[in-house]
């Protein structure tokens, strides 16, 4: 299932009327959702002019979107922002930079609002390279073995972070498109209480590792098809 699946079959649940997404790069995950009003932000959109009016024509919901060009930080620091019922957070991939995203996200989003998030369950180790950028990833891991271009970060580590410190948040990861986190305000439905000594110290081999040996299931992760179940509670 991907994002785009994930993320519409939510706004469609929910009836939901404001959309927001960190992240739109080339427009992929963003152009296709159906909703009144959506706003995208991205400091280097990555579509043409051309793109943008060929998915106008696709899609009348793209006419009547914003398209902020700044950073997600510069764009939550600009207040006052009406509040949002749905957001789709990928944005840099790092810990500090997600987290930061998934934090103010949170501040602007309505009460039973839903986040999803990308990249928490990258495909292998090598994807999981913790860089500033995708390119610095690019430079570091040319011609490692495994390496083969796709490049999640420790997108994954801000998962384990709001499980282990946010009680008051629902936090799970459904197993497809490299891992879909989904964030919202609520109980718990499993306890995670890593230290944040623990946390700086683990890589994605441990994750892995406890996903194998069904000892820890750190990032909380369901088969994609419990989304349908999910649904059912929102």
């Amino acid at each position: 299932m991907l994002r785009t699946d994930v993320i519409q079959k939510i706004i469609d649940k929910k009836k939901a009327t404001r959309y927001l997404e960190i992240g739109v790069n080339n427009g992929d995950s963003f152009f296709p959702i159906e909703i009144a009003h959506k706003v995208g932000v991205d400091p280097s959109f990555a579509f043409s002019p051309e793109r943008k009016l060929e998915w106008a024509g696709k899609n009348p919901c793209n006419v009547t979107a914003d398209y902020i060009d700044a950073t997600s930080d510069a764009f939550f620091a600009k207040q006052p922002i009406e509040k949002f019922d749905v957001a789709f957070i990928d944005g840099l991939h790092t810990y500090e930079q997600s987290l930061q995203d998934v934090l103010n996200t949170l501040d602007n989003l309505n009460d039973n609002g839903v986040i999803v998030m990308h990249d928490c369950k990258p495909p292998h180790v090598p994807a999981a390279f913790p860089a500033p950028s995708l390119q610095a990833a690019i430079d570091l891991n040319m011609g490692a073995p495994g390496w083969d271009g796709i490049w999640c970060g420790d997108v994954w580590k801000t998962i384990c972070h709001l499980r282990s410190n946010r009680k008051d948040l629902r936090v799970f990861t459904l197993d497809c498109d490299f891992g879909l986190g989904i964030v919202m305000k609520g109980k718990p439905d499993i306890d995670l209480n890593l230290t944040k000594e623990a946390l700086d110290k683990m890589t994605f081999a441990d994750i892995e590792a406890g996903i194998k040996n069904g000892t820890e299931n750190f990032l909380n992760l369901k088969d994609e098809s419990y989304l349908f179940e999910f649904l059912e509670t929102i």
